[in-house]
């Protein structure tokens, strides 16, 4: 912070990390923690429906492939798309735009008649889901002290899977009660109740306002509700001390020096998403060919998402700490483990449940903890749209992973061979971690040497 002569000059971003949280930025994340939680609850739905889906329309298991690709390409296609379009308006605008969006798409499923308006339909609810889950990322790390951002964003982002282990304990009790159609009157009616408080209670991203240069007495107002600092007044003005730049932001994903990361987060999204959906769209299906009962089968797949809860909500602090690639290697390795057990314990309900709690702590809650990986990874102008071409390009793994397990089903794989296949992108992902933390820290180290050479304090 300085003072000049045109009056107090703050740093949005130093300011945020010399305080102490606030209610705003608890509100902030458990809000965005909601609509999270809300979209992997309509994410996973029709995993979780699919054997009375295939009951009641009479088709084989893998016709159901298309169905789950449809949401996967709609989700790209909001990733790519519609959720970078948050660096330019802002988070608030768009994550109200996509929750509405799925919620009216999501609770219009619940009256198809056949495959074809299911499929249509769950493209429209992917292209909501994929916009705003980039966006709650960014809008919680933006609020979130740096002390601190690991551990807020991972919280935030167990709400994903809650809402796909809730889905799935819902799922359990009501579809044999009211149907699978209710299902989908839930994760319709839960958004649209949301989009009202957002509407009301979520504020825009102030380091996004002060990157945009909004007026001065918008960002003292929300940093007011943060803390009321004295300095905070009409002659204050702000920035954000860190890089910035116009125009098309695509190109920056791959300028200073990101390009390498860009690209491994990349492949990292699509291994990563092509497992998680894999194993949500097929796990119960496959289980039940290895002899469980649906119940038995649909709860194996609510265990990988409570996996993947525990794993989210024990993680956060040693990112803070340790940092995220001491923690996520070995993670995705023992997660291997659990993947294939799953697949070798046929009817033995407490090996297959214990092995699926611990795949979902590495597979899913790999993937939920790489996204604040990257959330991390770029600058606050890019960050939407780092966020989201990462999702966007690893939902290409996430439409060819369903494609894979209906391709296996009809060939006839047994279980343990689909579920060693799906051990295999984790351990790679693991490697790839390792190759990008050498190169973080050889570019750190490359910074502190052009600082010091410069004469400059590092």
């Amino acid at each position: 912070m300085s003072v000049d002569a045109a009056g107090t000059l703050i740093d949005v971003p130093q300011w945020i990390d010399q305080q102490k949280l606030s209610s705003l930025q608890i509100l902030v994340a458990v809000i965005c923690g909601v609509a999270v939680m809300i979209d992997g609850f309509d994410a996973q739905i029709i995993g979780f429906v699919a054997p009375a889906v295939i009951g009641e329309f009479k088709v084989q298991p893998q016709m159901l492939a298309g169905v789950f690709s449809a949401g996967l390409f709609g989700i790209l296609i909001g990733c790519l798309f519609l959720a970078p379009i948050a660096d330019w308006v802002g988070r608030r605008s768009i994550m109200i735009t996509s929750v509405l969006v799925f919620a009216l798409a999501t609770l219009a499923t619940a009256w198809v008649n056949d495959l074809d308006q299911l499929m249509t339909l769950r493209f429209l609810t992917g292209i909501g889901l994929g916009a705003c889950m980039p966006n709650a990322l960014a809008l919680t790390s933006e609020y979130a002290p740096m002390r601190m951002r690991g551990r807020i964003t991972a919280w935030m982002f167990t709400g994903f899977s809650v809402g796909a282990f809730a889905g799935g304990v819902l799922a359990a009790q009501i579809i044999p009660a009211y149907g699978w159609r209710s299902m989908f009157i839930v994760g319709g009616i839960l958004p649209l109740l949301l989009c009202l408080v957002m509407v009301f209670a979520l504020p825009e991203s102030v380091r996004h306002l002060a990157a945009k240069k909004a007026a001065p007495v918008h960002i003292a107002a929300i940093l007011k509700r943060i803390y009321p600092d004295p300095q905070l007044t009409r002659d204050t003005r702000f920035m954000i001390s860190e890089e910035h730049a116009r125009g098309f932001t695509l190109p920056h994903l791959f300028k200073q020096g990101r390009a390498t990361g860009t690209v491994l987060l990349w492949v990292m999204f699509f291994l990563m998403l092509f497992d998680v959906f894999l194993l949500a769209s097929w796990t119960p299906t496959v289980l039940i060919g290895a002899g469980l009962s649906r119940e038995q089968a649909v709860y194996a797949g609510a265990a990988q998402q409570a996996g993947s809860v525990m794993a989210t909500i024990l993680l956060g602090p040693l990112f803070d700490r340790i940092g995220f690639y001491r923690t996520l290697v070995p993670l995705l390795l023992a997660s291997a483990i659990g993947v294939i057990v799953m697949g070798a314990a046929g009817t033995n309900l407490a090996v297959t449940d214990t092995a699926a709690f611990l795949a979902g702590a590495g597979v899913m809650g790999g993937q939920t903890t790489l996204i604040v990986l990257a959330g991390a990874f770029y600058p606050t102008f890019i960050r939407a749209t780092g966020v989201g071409w990462g999702l966007g390009i690893g939902r290409t793994g996430a439409i060819v992973g369903p494609l894979v397990g209906g391709a296996m089903l009809a060939s006839q794989w047994r279980p343990e061979q689909i579920f060693q296949l799906a051990a295999i992108p984790p351990v790679i992902v693991a490697c790839l971690l390792l190759v990008m933390s050498r190169l973080t820290r050889a570019k750190r180290r490359a910074c502190v040497l052009a600082l010091m050479n410069s004469g400059s304090e590092p």
